[in-house]
């Protein structure tokens, strides 16, 4: 039986095409699972019917590639910031895969293997259980009656075994602070970073491994700066004042997701 699926304008399934180059990067790419399947569900809606982009909803792609519409509104914003997807204005703007050479893709496989403890003499890899080591290999005394004894502890107290997990990188709160002040001079700037900052810093940090990279920030705060309605561009309604966001506003949980997805650069 043959694998070689002979494809017709008579397929009663239909077939999308895709760009050689784009599947070959999107081969290579170093995407996680679910970013893929939300890439692909978007090539398919938008691809599949010879469109450049397409209004979508987050829901349907959740049904698409099986994945929780809470879930996908995030991955979506993570492919923006990756480039591998754009968007022309707001959260509910049409949407479409970007060129593969302007995509920017965390890596996400870079973890150096680290290097195991070498065990200690007498004490086994496999299992909390204490094996006496040879006699050769400790300080030794014999007591008159003819037993072996360690010089140096009492043979009777196990070594302890530390088992501490290696503690999250801490936040680098002026180092973000900086890169507010640096990208951002046109809005308020930070006179004091107090307790209150320093722990929405800490969980925003905290979220998702992608946020714990300057890099990370510098890109967000950049995107803040494309928005006219972030940095009171944008006419107040009736008269009033302008709108202009602040460091304390950006760093809030739903302001922070709202502008890593886009819906304020319109």
């Amino acid at each position: 039986m043959s694998n070689i699926i002979q494809l017709n304008s008579r397929s009663p399934g239909g077939f999308t095409r895709m760009d050689n180059d784009l599947y070959e990067a999107l081969i290579r790419a170093d995407l996680s699972g679910r970013e893929l399947r939300v890439a692909l569900a978007i090539h398919r809606q938008t691809a599949g019917y010879n469109l450049e982009s397409a209004r979508i909803a987050a829901s349907f792609i959740a049904e698409m590639a099986g994945i929780h519409r809470e879930d996908v509104s995030r991955i979506i914003g993570e492919l923006l910031r990756q480039r591998v997807i754009y968007r022309n204005g707001g959260s509910k703007a049409p949407i479409g895969i970007s060129p593969s050479h302007e995509w920017r893709i965390d890596a996400k496989n870079n973890r150096k293997a680290e290097k195991k403890p070498t065990p200690q003499c007498g004490v086994s890899t496999t299992s909390l259980v204490a094996f006496p080591p040879h006699n050769k290999d400790i300080n030794t005394n014999i007591t008159p009656d003819g037993v072996v004894v360690d010089a140096e502890r009492q043979p009777d107290q196990p070594e302890k075994i530390s088992r501490q997990k290696p503690a999250m990188e801490s936040c680098p709160y002026q180092a973000i602070v900086d890169l507010y002040h640096s990208a951002l001079p046109e809005l308020p700037a930070v006179a004091i970073l107090n307790d209150g900052r320093k722990r929405s810093l800490q969980a925003r940090w905290r979220e998702s491994e992608v946020h714990r990279d300057l890099q990370f920030w510098a890109e967000y705060f950049f995107q803040v700066k494309t928005s006219d309605f972030l940095m009171g561009r944008v006419p107040g309604r009736h008269g009033s004042k302008s709108f202009r966001a602040t460091f304390d506003w950006l760093i809030a949980p739903s302001n922070f997701v709202k502008v890593v997805e886009g819906n304020y650069n319109a």
